[in-house]
């Protein structure tokens, strides 16, 4: 108990952004004083004994793990092995012209050989690799304390690769040299600090994984598989499943185009199968009404923009995009509804093999008297992937998640009928940038 007690005060810099499974734990350790009198009530042992080895692994695992493999497995997946990725470029919040110090191969830790920006709110730093890759850590060397004399921005940091975060760190000291697991496939890194008025000093990073491999780059790019999509809100039946149906006629009537209601700054989101280089986007415009919808747009990927539109309605358009990610959102920039019909991403998959794939198929009601479908195998911690996983091993052809922690499975789904996509909005427990469902929806899935 006192080590587990100890392991509690190491962590507590976690509980500010705790997940559901933690807020769970501490709620269930939310006893008075009185009650924590082992002469008294001695039958909490065995109750506190078990949470605080839960919290224990909770503490110490990584804050974000973004493949669902062993490291060493997903490693022998690609055909490669691990060893040391390198940093192409960089850019830092201040003092810009210093971040290549950090990439160049010294390892001086006086400070004109090292990054350094200057004293200011959360500073950071950002590399781009030489080729996109599965990250498993970043290996961070600090300044010599001899030389500091500013706040330390590394005591409170989060590390990213591309949009997803590898892990956060927190404490009261400095320390010289520490790596940090990341299990996260991109071809950026980013080094946040989460503290005021202080100095980022960043003498060496070294970044570890395997380069993921482009089979089909020597031949023409072709157009992308689309696993789901998301929009910031539903106009009529325009939901965002239109864009990918194939048709680019244009008619909304005759065959409905992906549409939002009038809002502050809509958007339209395709997520594909596998990271991609991506190369052009193409979107094509409804024709029998509203094409001047898409006539102020941005075009990004994974956040960062390949392209902007300010001009005349033009029935298709085509942009470049020269990144590699997968997620591709069109977003206006006026205050009115946009109307999608079709929407192509081309480029280049990454080889990803022996991956099982699932397709999305929308949000749909639920009854508690009569369910859509009719197995419910787990109610915690959940993500699309862990449910696949177990309705697959059931022989089912679908699966649901719903609520953010239940996973459903079935032979038929859509009994109760098709739902706003809003209505599945809850964050996935494991994996709060997926959506599971609602408090009575759920989101169907087809096991492919």
């Amino acid at each position: 108990i006192i080590y587990g007690l100890k392991m509690l005060l190491t962590c507590y810099y976690r509980f500010t952004q705790m997940s559901r499974k933690e807020a769970v734990i501490i709620k269930f350790l939310s006893i008075n004083n009185d009650q924590l009198t082992m002469g008294r009530e001695s039958h909490l042992l065995p109750l506190l004994l078990t949470l605080l080895l839960i919290l224990i692994f909770t503490c110490q695992s990584a804050a974000a793990l973004k493949i669902y493999r062993s490291r060493q497995e997903f490693i022998s997946m690609l055909g490669q092995t691990e060893g040391r990725l390198y940093l192409g470029n960089c850019e830092q919040s201040t003092r810009r012209f210093t971040c290549i110090y950090a990439i160049d191969e010294s390892y001086s830790q006086e400070p004109t050989q090292c990054a350094v920006t200057e004293q200011q709110h959360k500073p950071w730093w950002m590399g781009i690799l030489e080729t996109p890759a599965y990250i498993s850590k970043i290996t961070v060397l600090n300044i010599d304390q001899t030389y500091r004399s500013y706040p330390d921005a590394l005591r409170g940091i989060t590390i990213m690769a591309g949009d997803d975060i590898c892990f956060r760190f927190e404490s009261d000291e400095s320390f010289i040299k520490r790596s940090f697991p990341c299990d996260v496939i991109a071809d950026q890194i980013t080094i946040q600090s989460n503290r005021d008025n202080a100095v980022l000093t960043l003498c060496d990073i070294e970044v570890f994984g395997a380069p993921v491999k482009f089979p089909a780059i020597l031949k023409d790019p072709y157009a992308l598989l689309v696993h789901s999509c998301q929009q910031s809100s539903v106009g009529g039946n325009g939901y965002c499943q239109n864009a990918f149906d194939g048709n680019a006629q244009g008619d909304h009537n005759a065959n409905p185009c992906a549409m939002t209601s009038d809002e502050f700054t809509p958007w339209l989101e395709a997520k594909l199968w596998t990271p991609s280089l991506v190369t052009e986007v193409r979107v094509y415009n409804r024709l029998d009404c509203c094409k001047d919808s898409l006539t102020n747009i941005t075009v990004t990927l994974n956040n960062r923009v390949c392209s902007s539109y300010d001009g005349e309605p033009e029935d298709a358009m085509s942009f470049d995009c020269k990144f590699f990610g997968d997620r591709v959102r069109i977003k206006s920039k006026k205050n009115q509804a946009i109307s999608i019909c079709e929407l192509q991403i081309i480029g280049y998959p990454m080889e990803f093999p022996n991956v099982e794939k699932f397709k999305a198929l929308g949000c749909y009601k639920d009854n508690p008297k009569n369910r859509d479908l009719t197995q419910l195998v787990s109610s915690i911690i959940m993500s699309q992937e862990k449910c696949h996983k177990m309705c697959k091993r059931l022989g089912l052809k679908y699966f649901g998640v719903q609520n953010g922690m239940h996973c459903w499975c079935g032979s038929t789904y859509g009994k109760h009928g098709k739902a706003d996509e809003k209505m599945c909005s809850i964050p996935c427990e494991d994996n709060e940038k997926q959506r599971c469902g609602g408090s009575i929806y759920n989101s169907i899935f087809e096991i492919l």
